[in-house]
């Protein structure tokens, strides 16, 4: 078996644990403005992400990652400088 093979062979689940990417993002609200954003933690169904931007929980927003589009979302939980949000559909990446 060829080195890294094995990896290559086994199963992929939903439930592995999140990756903390430290990606750009640009977040855009639905009345249109937006504003940078980093993502710090990423799972298939939601993120983390640090702002200086001001957000509601319930709030509809786009997460606006370069060169892989944009997710439609909705903001989980927000507090000062930080908010939590939850993937309308899978992430497409």
């Amino acid at each position: 078996m060829m080195k890294g093979a094995r990896a290559m062979s086994m199963q992929r689940l939903r439930e592995q644990p999140m990756h903390c990417p430290n990606l750009s993002a640009t977040v855009l609200k639905e009345n249109g403005s937006s504003g940078p954003a980093t993502i710090t933690r990423l799972w298939y169904d939601g993120c983390e992400m640090t702002s200086n931007e001001s957000f509601e929980a319930g709030e509809k927003i786009k997460v606006i990652i370069r060169g892989m589009g944009g997710i439609d979302s909705h903001v989980t939980s927000a507090t000062e400088g930080w908010l939590s949000a939850r993937f309308v559909e899978e992430c497409p990446v």
